[in-house]
């Protein structure tokens, strides 16, 4: 990587700026996608023991 030659401030501040909101956006994503999975998971496990318990 090279030295980034910024002209002034409020490009460094845009830049700063447009990565937190990237690195907000991904966290976001992540914890839903996770707890969509836990979900899924919950919700199998779920269904499982409801079928074993109907077949008895």
């Amino acid at each position: 990587m090279h030295d980034q030659d910024w002209d002034d401030d409020s490009e460094y501040r845009s830049a700063v700026r447009r990565t937190r909101i990237t690195m907000a956006t991904a966290l976001i994503v992540t914890l839903l996608v996770a707890g969509f999975v836990a979900v899924a998971i919950f919700g199998i496990s779920l269904f499982v023991d409801l079928v074993e318990a109907r077949s008895r």
